[in-house]
């Protein structure tokens, strides 16, 4: 008798050890906040950077996702549960200020309720994919929407009579990256997309939360682009920035007010005071994006002409990109891997046709670093792009090698006479060996000075000593200026950024690296440095999967019976003994 309530007094002890143990445990577990991500490639970790800006997030996120029914197809009910996860971490880092709905557009009986859905979706540019949904016994099509819609809300008081005022945001999200040619499958493609997902996800919060957006500005007065090719970027940009144009006046300290410049194919050299204005700014903390021809090649004078001279253009920057550590040759690459061009040739009864052809002087290019720029960037094109050297040997200067030609390009030096002849002769990729050639650079550090051998300069009346030295400045050298620029259609409406009227392709790539320019420019760098994370691709072998089928079946259902049953017999002779020796 004594034995059982001995037993029975130690069983109660353990009891209130244990019980004593789980408050303190969830005492300290409200206290102190710890995630351990135990995957190798902290596949459910968020970045410090989303952290940090998720806890101080003023305004309000709620995050609509049209992923869902019981109709999608295996993979993207994978991505639904991807996303799902992804937002719940947001949660526990934004707090209230994050929530997240799931929604599926084609869920209702009434066609004129999916019909006003659809085209909700398709103002904010939000398109659906369809695909073949197979089965063993036919295949169907399904239409999905990987897209999300994200909107932020702010309440406060504004103006003297400090009114109650609430701001409210959306922006849309494709969250499917747009097939290419680095995607294998479905699968593939989805894998990619959620590579990109919290930074798709944390920058358009970060792009809706901002107030008061930083300047930039597009510089005018030496034959640049015109504003018309510019629009479809500068819209672009402005949901960054506050995008202006201007010339460079006799007012240096004015850029000093802008984040960056952008300086887009001029084709006019440049002034001694102009280039101090630049420099003055540059030495001051300024960036630059410098989309610069080298030559004056130009379609339209060969279209016009049949033949045109391709000599080096005079823009009189030469002499100050050298200083920082570029130099843009007077060269035009030819790359194999190029887009089309569509030329009148005779057809049937004579008819004239328009036909496409290979044309080298237009590369396509996928970015092979793995930088925040360029990182799961898409295809992008090039016309007549040159070369650049990377010169000089200031080592607080960092040089980063951004865009290069394909593997099979060569090089054309001026001066040389541009024609079609080329279009018929098949290439020997034999000839093409000049392999990667730099077309972009990124430059940062602190810089000398394009005029360090001078004191100063007098500037509308005033003098400007020179700095011999830079504070930390960012500037990247694009050796194609109509990288940024968007074509104009017949009807005089722009085309998107990117898009190719020959071959009627979009390369989205343009549009991407601009904008991932400007803003590791303008300081954004750690945003931009989400898109380096990457997850590690483990798909599912299909053929093998239906072939071991039966067997993987069968181990998922007995396993666990038999690990319980073993536990439970373990448990059970454990206890027998020791009671039997206590008796």
């Amino acid at each position: 008798m004594n034995n059982k309530q001995e037993i029975k007094k130690k069983s109660l002890q353990r009891l209130g050890i244990c019980i004593l143990l789980i408050i303190i445990i969830n005492i300290i577990s409200s206290k102190v906040f710890v995630r351990i991500d135990l995957t190798d490639d902290k596949h459910f970790s968020l970045t410090d950077f989303t952290k940090e800006y998720l806890k101080k997030l003023q305004g309000e996120v709620m995050v609509r996702v049209y992923l869902d029914g019981e109709s999608l197809p295996i993979a993207y009910k994978r991505m639904k549960d991807e996303i799902k996860n992804k937002l719940d971490e947001f949660k526990i880092y934004g707090g209230q200020k994050i929530d997240y709905m799931f929604i599926n557009p084609t869920e209702s009986d009434k066609k004129e309720v999916r019909f006003g859905i659809f085209k909700q979706l398709h103002e904010l540019g939000l398109h659906p994919v369809e695909i073949d949904n197979q089965t063993q016994e036919k295949t169907t099509k399904t239409m999905i929407f990987p897209c999300a819609v994200v909107c932020y809300t702010l309440e406060g008081k504004t103006g003297q009579d400090n009114h109650d005022t609430t701001l409210i945001r959306e922006i849309g999200l494709n969250l499917l990256k747009a097939p290419s040619k680095t995607a294998e499958t479905d699968e593939q493609n989805i894998f990619n997309s959620l590579e990109t997902l919290e930074y798709e996800i944390i920058n358009a919060i970060f792009r809706l939360s901002q107030i008061e957006k930083p300047k930039i500005a597009f510089i005018e007065g030496h034959g640049e682009a015109q504003e018309e090719n510019l629009i479809d970027i500068s819209t672009a940009l402005s949901d960054y920035y506050d995008v202006r144009r201007g010339t460079l006046n006799t007012q240096p300290e004015i850029l000093q007010n802008f984040s960056a410049l952008i300086i887009t194919k001029p084709t006019k050299p440049f002034s001694e005071d102009e280039k101090f204005v630049l420099d003055n700014y540059i030495m001051g903390g300024g960036n630059v994006l410098w989309l610069i021809d080298a030559t004056s090649a130009s379609m339209d004078s060969l279209q016009a002409n049949g033949v045109s001279a391709v000599m080096q253009m005079p823009t009189n920057l030469d002499d100050m990109l050298f200083t920082y550590g570029a130099r843009l040759n007077a060269d035009i690459i030819r790359d194999l891997q190029c887009a089309p061009i569509g030329l009148t040739v005779a057809g049937y009864n004579n008819q004239p046709q328009i036909k496409l052809f290979p044309w080298d002087y237009f590369p396509v290019v996928l970015s092979r670093t793995k930088n925040p720029i360029t990182k799961h960037l898409d295809y992008l094109i090039c016309h007549f792009a040159g070369t650049i050297d990377t010169v000089g040997t200031n080592k607080p200067i960092k040089k980063t090698i951004l865009l290069e030609s394909g593997k099979y390009s060569k090089i054309m030096s001026t001066p040389f006479a541009l024609n079609f002849e080329q279009i018929n002769v098949t290439q020997d990729p034999n000839d093409f060996n000049k392999p990667f050639q730099k077309i972009a650079v990124l430059l940062e550090g602190s810089f000398e000075s394009a005029f360090s051998e001078r004191k100063g300069r007098t500037i509308g009346g005033k003098f400007y000593s020179v700095n011999q030295n830079s504070q930390f400045s960012k500037q990247i050298v694009v050796s194609d200026g109509d990288i940024i620029l968007n074509d104009i259609s017949p009807k005089g409406e722009p085309y998107p950024l990117g898009f190719d009227r020959n071959s009627q392709n979009t390369f989205k790539g343009n549009k991407e690296f601009i904008i991932n320019a400007v803003n590791y420019l303008c300081g954004n760098e750690e945003l931009l440095s989400i898109r380096l994370k990457e997850m590690k691709v483990r798909i599912l072998d299909k053929k093998l999967a239906q072939k071991e089928r039966s067997f993987w079946s069968f181990l998922n259902v007995a396993l666990p019976i038999l690990v319980i049953s073993a536990f439970g017999f373990a448990i059970f002779m454990v206890r027998k003994q020791k009671y039997t020796k206590e008796n």
